[in-house]
């Protein structure tokens, strides 16, 4: 019997949204014909991550598709966990150098040149360790990129994103926002109308999605502790890097 990957996320609103999710569910699915790849939400779509858990059994490990720390995403995930000592909850895909490999090929794609001011762009962020987490994100980015990232969200106690539009524009270039979403919808039409210049695409923009993160996916699911070992403690166990 195969083992079970279920990739949990977010429900997205939009169709665009949703196809970029399936895709990637796809695409997973496809590289891993070694599991069996189901997808979960917490809100918006079905089925249901405890749904999920509840009808599935063996080995299963849940890989939050989160870009940084949700806590009500969190408390979802291992709650639904608990109804299983078989499953195991792998940490979220960000932050991670492969995002911001990922964020600057979206970056030179919207046409961002070497002088623009780039800030990066996150939904409403309010937990410490959330915020913690789009502060690595932007220094990775800003690793990759080659230069200085400033940081703007939607809400929380972080910088609005039209005031770090604003703080970026006294460089006198251009304001390239570099979006930090998993997928496009409401949250990333709201990004675009913050006033940048130039704004990128989501990491999944609804194409085929980055061979890299296809691949953090499976490095996820496959990390250290992520799967009970045959004949091993049963008891149910967080996956770390």
């Amino acid at each position: 019997m195969n083992r079970t990957l279920i990739l949990c996320a977010h429900g997205a609103e939009s169709s665009r949204g949703r196809g970029a999710l399936a895709g990637l569910v796809n695409a997973v699915r496809r590289e891993a014909q070694d599991l069996d790849v189901v997808d979960a939400f917490v809100d918006v779509q079905q089925p249901t991550i405890a749904e999920i858990v509840a009808e599935t059994s063996g080995p299963r490990a849940i890989v939050p598709l989160m870009l940084s720390y949700d806590k009500p995403v969190s408390v979802d995930i291992v709650q639904a966990s608990h109804l299983d000592p078989a499953v195991t909850v792998t940490p979220p895909l960000g932050p991670d150098w492969v995002l911001a490999e990922v964020g600057v090929r979206r970056l030179f794609e919207a046409g961002a040149r070497s002088h623009d001011t780039i800030v990066l762009a996150a939904d409403t962020t309010t937990d410490d360790r959330a915020i913690a987490d789009i502060g690595k994100a932007a220094r990775l980015l800003s690793a990759v990129w080659g230069g200085r990232v400033h940081v703007g969200t939607l809400g929380g106690p972080d910088t609005p994103l039209a005031d770090a539009v604003d703080v970026a524009r006294a460089y006198g270039q251009r304001v390239v926002v570099s979006t930090y979403l998993l997928t496009p919808g409401d949250v990333h039409d709201h990004i675009a109308a913050a006033g940048a210049d130039v704004v990128t695409e989501p990491l999944l923009d609804g194409g085929p999605p980055d061979a890299r993160i296809v691949s953090l996916v499976l490095a996820r699911a496959r990390s250290r502790g992520a799967w009970m070992p045959t004949g091993g403690d049963p008891g149910p166990r967080l996956a770390h890097q």
